[in-house]
C-alpha cells in the first residue's frame, strides 16, 4: 500500500498545484507569515509565471498583483488616517483599527474564494484589486 501512497495523492491532488498554493500563499501572506508569504508567493510567480496552464497564470497574477495593491491601499490608508487625525486622537485610533480590521477581513475572506477556485481548477478574479483574466 505505501509503494502506491503517492501516485494516489498525485492523482487525488485537487486543481493544479500550483495554483492551489498561490493561493494558500495569499492567505499565508495575509494571516500568519505576513512578509515571507509575500516573498514565497512572488518566488513562486517568478519560476511559474509562463506555465503552459491558463489556471496557473490566472492565480499566480491575482495573488501577486492583488497582494501589492491590497498592501499598498491597507497601509496607505492606515498612515492618510493617522496623518490627518493625529497619533493622540482616539477617533483616529477607532477609524483606524476598524478600516484596517474590515479591509484585512475582506481579503481574507476573497482568498478563501480564491483557494476554492483554485481547488476547483477554475479561473478567479479578485473584485476590483485583481487585474482582468486573460483571454
Amino acid at each position: 500500500m505505501t509503494d502506491r501512497q503517492p501516485n494516489l495523492l498525485k492523482e487525488n491532488m485537487p486543481g493544479p498545484p500550483v495554483a492551489v498554493l498561490a493561493e494558500a500563499l495569499f492567505l499565508a501572506n495575509l494571516m500568519i507569515i505576513p512578509v515571507l508569504g509575500f516573498v514565497l508567493m512572488v518566488i513562486l510567480w517568478w519560476k511559474f509565471r509562463h506555465s503552459d496552464s491558463a489556471i496557473v497564470r490566472n492565480h499566480l497574477q491575482q495573488t501577486v498583483v492583488t497582494s501589492i495593491s491590497g498592501g499598498a491601499i491597507l497601509i496607505g490608508v492606515s498612515v492618510t488616517i493617522f496623518l490627518l487625525g493625529g497619533l493622540d486622537n482616539p477617533v483616529s485610533w477607532v477609524i483606524g483599527v476598524l478600516y484596517f480590521i474590515c479591509v484585512h477581513a475582506a481579503l481574507i475572506l476573497l482568498g478563501v474564494f480564491g483557494l476554492n477556485r483554485a481547488i476547483l481548477a477554475r479561473q478567479w478574479r479578485y473584485p476590483l484589486l485583481g487585474p482582468r483574466i486573460e483571454e
